[in-house]
């Protein structure tokens, strides 16, 4: 049986909304363990929201706790959701919300650090509000 911890990590600018399911570590695992960031544009998950805030693509990087980029993911805006397949170890984020030629819509949400465990899957729901657009 698998606990569950959920917890509010922090973002780099005030007003949005991070939370977590962090899972229980699988004993004796190595497999790969998944990452599920699901988002809203101002606590809504309509898609539309994506239109009127004119951002196509979600920019998803995923780092080494001290920052280093291990990976990169852009999936449509308004898919609202992205697994990502990650090995076991010691991870962080960031994600912005992108328009059709790749600028940036909003500030950068920064992902506090986070551990995968082999066969674990993680989840992260994410809020842009409506002040972190530029």
């Amino acid at each position: 049986m698998r606990a569950t911890l959920c917890a509010t990590l922090l973002c780099t600018f005030p007003g949005c909304l991070v939370s977590t399911n962090d899972p229980t570590p699988a004993t004796g695992s190595n497999s790969a363990g998944s990452l599920t960031i699901d988002w809203t544009i101002n606590n809504s998950a309509n898609p539309n929201q994506c239109y009127q805030s004119v951002a196509t693509d979600i920019d998803i990087i995923v780092t080494t706790p001290s920052g280093t980029a291990m990976d990169e993911f852009t999936k449509p805006c308004i898919d609202g959701v992205s697994t990502i397949a990650l090995n076991p170890g010691s991870y962080a984020a960031n994600m912005a919300l992108l328009d059709g030629a790749g600028t940036e819509r909003t500030t950068w949400i920064e992902l506090n650090p986070f551990t995968i465990y082999g066969g674990s899957e993680l989840s992260i729901s994410v809020d842009f509000p409506a002040d972190s657009f530029k």
